[in-house]
């Protein structure tokens, strides 16, 4: 009998429970240590967006509104969303980055060579496009981004609703086009 478990070859249970133990500790520990570094990066992601597109949007002399863009949209504009925030998102990418096919066909690019502002490639992986709607920028936690003037300050503003997904909230993320800076709400108060 002796030489039987002498020979014999695989795992106990015990020790296959032990490598999973440790190596489910091992998981754990390189999750903790790498969450804050992830989280970091995708608001380092929506900054730098909401730097890219900001100066375009905000720094026109006559702020696009909805009424106008709904109106250089021509027969586009049955593809926008009524939404107002998710409009907004697809107002910014329609001035600032549009894809050849949308100016193509709105009114106001009409008989105008293909020059966007900004290459749509370039905010790809922020541009999202559902049930035929046009195209709309999202942030790094794939929530809108939206455009808000200010009739008070006479100043646009693009928003981010920041890590926790909700407007309103501390970590928002906000272009300042006063100073052409990404601020969290907390900071700008």
């Amino acid at each position: 009998m002796n030489n039987m478990r002498a020979n014999r070859q695989g795992f106990t249970l015990i020790e296959l429970l032990i490598v999973v133990g440790i190596i489910s500790l091992l998981i754990v520990v390189l999750a903790v240590a790498i969450l804050p570094w992830l989280s970091k990066s995708e608001e380092s992601a929506t900054r730098t967006l909401l730097q890219q597109i900001g100066p375009v949007i905000t720094g026109e002399k006559n702020p696009p509104t909805i009424k106008k863009f709904k109106k250089d949209a021509g027969q586009l504009s049955s593809r926008i969303s009524s939404d107002e925030k998710l409009a907004s998102s697809q107002m910014m990418l329609f001035y600032a980055a549009p894809t050849r096919s949308t100016w193509e066909g709105s009114d106001l690019y009409k008989d105008q060579n293909y020059a966007p502002l900004l290459q749509p490639e370039d905010l790809a992986k922020f541009t999202r496009e559902e049930g035929g709607r046009l195209p709309h920028l999202v942030d790094a936690w794939e929530k809108p981004i939206w455009y808000k003037f200010d009739n008070n300050l006479k100043l646009g503003f693009v928003y981010s609703s920041g890590p926790d997904a909700m407007p309103g909230t501390p970590d928002d993320l906000i272009f300042d086009s006063r100073n052409n800076t990404v601020k969290s709400r907390e900071e700008m108060k």
